[in-house]
């Protein structure tokens, strides 16, 4: 008796590894706020809808001004921000390294002179 019943057990325990796992898939939804008058930055990833989306990303720039307003909401890609005080630019889908040139290339354009990387994020499977 003993013995099937460690069969069982042993049997039940290499099912359980032979099981693939499920894996837990992140929300696709992304979204960037900004304050044009003192440059405050916010953004937020991985929501399963834009409302909470674009909740957490006026909230974690409302931290820091009062007038922040969704510059943009994005799903399933990658995303990068260049920012020089209040000049903003940024970029998403393409490689890397073309979306780091956009966004600065996008700071610069609004009037930025020394345009630095500030924030970089991927929603949904897009950084896979």
């Amino acid at each position: 008796m003993k013995t099937a019943r460690l069969i069982a057990v042993g049997l039940l325990g290499l099912a359980c590894c032979l099981v693939e796992p499920i894996a837990a898939v992140a929300g696709e939804i992304g979204a960037l706020a900004y304050s044009r008058r003192t440059g405050a930055l916010g953004y937020s990833w991985n929501f399963d809808d834009e409302d909470g989306a674009r909740e957490r990303a006026m909230s974690e720039c409302r931290k820091y001004s009062n007038d922040c307003k969704i510059a943009r909401i994005f799903t399933n890609t990658c995303v990068i921000a260049a920012r020089d005080g209040t000049k903003m630019g940024w970029a998403w889908g393409f490689k890397s390294s073309e979306r780091r040139r956009r966004a600065i290339s996008e700071c610069r354009g609004d009037g930025g002179r020394n345009c630095k990387i500030v924030a970089q994020f991927c929603t949904g499977d897009a950084g896979n």
